[in-house]
C-alpha cells in the first residue's frame, strides 16, 4: 500500500478521535455520615460529615437546631448539629437538607422528650352517695389513656401539658342503689400502666321529716297569681338553652321587684337543662348555668316572691318518653339522669327557705299530647312510666335533706293535661309525717280561642256564635276546675295551674279576652287554684303572642298587658261579697 495513503488513513482516523464527544467524570456522591440523627429530650450537638464534589449548601428551617459548618477540603465538610432542649410533651422531627453537586439529600432530624415514670397523684378517690367530680393528676412521658371498669363512673383526659401533667376527670353518677360500688380507672401510657382504686356509697333509706301539712288554701294564699316566665331559661337553640336565644332580654332584680309590684305572688322560673347536662353516667351540670338559675331565683327571694324551679322542654331531649316507656333499659337510664340531675340542683338550694318550689318536669308526652296512636292503644304504658319518673324525682329531692326533707314538690301528670293526670297520675311516696306535694296541671281551656293558629275570635255566653268555640265556654271551664276539686282538693291534695292564658286577640275582640281572664281566673279562685299566666314575651296580636311582663325591665310591655294583669289580680284579691263568678258573667260583653 502506498505509504502516502496509509499516512493520511491514520491521519484521518486521529482526527475523527479528537473531534467526538468529550466523557465528563461522574461527580463525587453526595453522602452524608451519620445518615440521621436523634436527640434525647436535652438536646446537646452531634456532628455529621458530608461528602460532596462541591462544598454544599446546608439549611434547615427550624429554629430549635443550629448548624456550623467546619472547613471544606478534600471533598469532605463536617457540620455541627445543636439542638436545643425539648421542653415540650412530644417528639418533635425536622430534616436538615444538603445540595450538593447536581445531588441532594435531606437528614432527618428526631427528638424525644423527657422520660418520665408513669405516676398519679392520688391512688384512690372516693364518692359520696351523690356522685360528682373528682381529678386524678398524671406524670407521664407522653400523653396518657385511662378508662373505668365501673359503669357509674366515667372518664374525661385532658391534653398533656409541657410539663407532662395530665388532668383527668372522673364524673360519678349519685347513686340511686342501697349498695356501695367500687371500681377501677386504669391509666396507661406505653407500656406503662398504673390503676386508681374509685368507690361510691349507698344510697341510704330516707327518714320520714316531720312536717305540717300544706293545703288548698295554703298553697294558694301563697301563690296566686303567679307568672311564667317563659320562652326565658327554657329557650334553646341548637340543643343548648341559652337565656336570651329566644328573643327576650337578660332578666334582672328589677324584672322581679316589678313582678311583684304589679301584684304577682309567685314566678315559675322554667329551666331547659338541656346542653349544660355533662356526659353518662355523671351527668354533672354545668356550673355556670346553675349558677345563674340560682341567682335569678335569689332576685326572686329578694322581691318576696315564691319560685318554682323545674325542669322544662327537656321533654323534647333526654325525657322523651316515647323512647323509655317501651324500652326497659332506656327507661333505666332516663331514671338514672333524672337523680343525677336533680341530685345537684336539690343540693344547690337545700338551705333555701318553702319560697322556693321545686317541679320535676314541664308536659311529658309523646309528641302526641295525648292522642297519639301509641297512647290512645296504651296509654297506661307511658302512665307507668311517667309515676316512675316522678319518684325517681321525689326520691333524689328528699335525699338530699337540709330544706329539701320537706320542700313543696310540684308533680305533673300527663302532658300536664288535666284530664290525663286525672286518669293517670299516682302521686309518688314521700318522705314527710304530712303531706307536702302538690298536683301540677296546665290549662288552656278552650285550645281553639287561647292557641290555635288562626285563633277562634270570641269567648263565652254573648259571643257571636260563630265566632266562638261552644255554647258552653264558661261551663267548660268550671267543669274542668270542679273535677280537679273532686279528685284532688277536696282530699286535701293542693292543685296550681302551672301555665294558663290566652294569645293577645285584636282590638275589636280585646272585650272577650278580659272577660275570659276574669272569668277564668275568678273561677280558680274560687276552687283554691293558684293559676301561672303564661308570658313568653311575644308581643303583638296572634297566636303564641303572650306578652305581659318585659322580661328584661319588669315593665308591662302596653296597656293591654296591664289591663289582663290588672284583672287576674282583682279576679284573686277581690273579697267583695258581690263581687262573684256570676256577676262577671252577667257583665259579659
Amino acid at each position: 500500500m502506498n505509504l502516502r495513503i496509509i499516512a493520511q488513513s491514520i491521519l484521518a482516523v486521529l482526527l475523527i478521535a479528537a473531534c467526538g464527544p468529550k466523557i465528563e467524570p461522574e461527580p463525587v456522591k453526595l453522602v452524608a455520615q451519620p445518615s440521621e440523627l436523634t436527640f434525647d429530650a436535652k438536646g446537646g450537638t452531634l456532628d455529621i460529615t458530608l461528602t460532596s464534589g462541591i462544598r454544599p449548601i446546608v439549611t434547615c428551617s427550624e429554629s430549635w437546631i443550629s448548624l456550623s459548618e467546619g472547613t471544606y477540603a478534600s471533598n469532605s465538610l463536617r457540620v455541627s448539629v445543636t439542638a436545643a432542649e425539648n421542653v415540650g410533651s412530644d417528639d418533635r422531627s425536622t430534616s436538615i437538607r444538603v445540595i450538593g453537586e447536581k445531588q441532594s439529600l435531606m437528614i432527618p432530624v428526631k427528638q424525644g422528650v423527657k422520660q418520665v415514670p408513669l405516676a398519679v397523684d392520688r391512688n384512690s378517690v372516693s364518692f359520696d352517695r351523690f356522685g360528682g367530680k373528682a381529678v386524678v393528676t398524671v406524670t407521664s412521658t407522653r400523653q396518657p389513656s385511662a378508662s373505668s371498669n365501673a359503669p357509674w363512673c366515667g372518664v374525661e383526659v385532658g391534653t398533656i401539658s409541657a410539663n407532662q401533667e395530665t388532668v383527668i376527670t372522673l364524673s360519678a353518677a349519685a347513686n340511686r342503689t342501697d349498695s356501695a360500688s367500687n371500681g377501677t380507672v386504669t391509666i396507661e401510657c406505653g407500656n406503662e400502666k398504673v390503676s386508681v382504686n374509685i368507690t361510691r356509697d349507698a344510697f341510704q333509706p330516707i327518714s320520714t321529716a316531720s312536717a305540717t301539712a300544706i293545703t288548698p288554701e295554703t298553697v294558694f294564699n301563697a301563690m296566686a297569681p303567679g307568672w311564667n316566665m317563659g320562652n326565658h331559661m327554657d329557650a334553646i337553640s341548637n340543643g343548648v338553652a341559652s337565656e336570651t336565644v329566644w328573643g327576650n332580654d337578660k332578666c334582672t332584680q328589677a324584672t322581679f321587684d316589678k313582678v311583684k309590684a304589679a301584684g304577682f305572688k309567685a314566678v315559675r322560673i322554667c329551666t331547659t337543662w338541656e346542653g349544660h347536662i355533662g356526659a353518662a353516667p355523671g351527668y354533672i351540670l354545668e356550673d355556670k348555668w346553675l349558677d345563674r338559675v340560682a341567682e335569678i331565683a335569689g332576685y326572686a327571694e329578694k322581691a318576696g316572691l315564691v319560685a318554682i324551679v323545674n325542669t322544662h322542654h327537656d321533654e323534647s331531649y333526654w325525657q322523651d318518653i316515647s323512647k323509655a316507656y317501651n324500652n326497659a333499659t332506656q327507661n333505666e337510664k332516663v331514671k338514672d339522669q333524672i337523680f343525677c340531675v336533680w341530685s345537684q340542683i336539690a343540693n344547690r338550694f337545700k338551705d333555701k327557705g318553702e319560697w322556693l318550689v321545686f317541679e320535676s318536669f314541664n308536659e311529658i308526652q309523646d309528641g302526641g299530647w295525648g292522642w297519639s296512636a301509641a297512647f290512645q292503644a296504651n296509654p297506661d304504658a307511658q302512665y307507668k312510666v311517667l309515676n316512675e319518673w316522678n319518684q325517681v324525682f321525689v326520691d333524689a329531692v328528699r335525699s338530699t335533706g337540709g330544706n329539701n326533707a320537706t320542700r313543696w314538690l310540684g308533680i305533673p301528670g300527663y302532658a300536664a293535661s288535666p284530664g290525663f293526670t286525672m286518669k293517670g297520675l299516682v302521686l309518688p311516696k314521700d318522705y314527710t309525717s304530712a303531706n307536702r306535694l302538690m298536683v301540677a296541671v296546665h290549662d288552656y281551656d278552650p285550645y281553639d280561642y287561647t292557641l290555635k293558629d288562626p285563633l277562634v275570635r270570641q269567648w263565652g255566653h254573648t259571643a257571636d256564635k260563630d265566632k266562638r268555640c261552644s255554647d258552653k265556654d264558661e261551663e267548660n271551664v268550671v267543669a274542668v276546675f270542679n273535677n280537679l276539686r273532686l279528685a284532688y282538693l277536696n282530699r286535701g291534695i293542693p292543685v296550681y295551674l302551672g301555665e294558663m292564658g290566652c294569645s293577645r286577640h285584636t282590638e275589636e275582640d280585646f272585650p272577650y279576652q278580659m272577660y275570659y281572664m276574669e272569668y277564668f281566673c275568678k273561677a280558680a279562685a274560687d276552687r283554691l287554684l293558684p293559676m301561672y299566666v303564661w308570658d313568653n314575651g311575644a308581643v303583638g296580636v296572634g297566636p303564641e303572642h303572650h306578652g305581659y311582663i318585659n322580661h328584661g325591665t319588669g315593665e308591662f310591655v302596653d296597656e293591654k298587658a296591664r289591663t289582663l294583669v290588672g284583672i287576674m289580680v282583682k279576679a284573686v284579691t277581690t273579697k267583695d261579697p258581690d263581687y262573684t263568678l256570676e256577676s262577671i258573667y252577667n257583665a259579659a260583653p
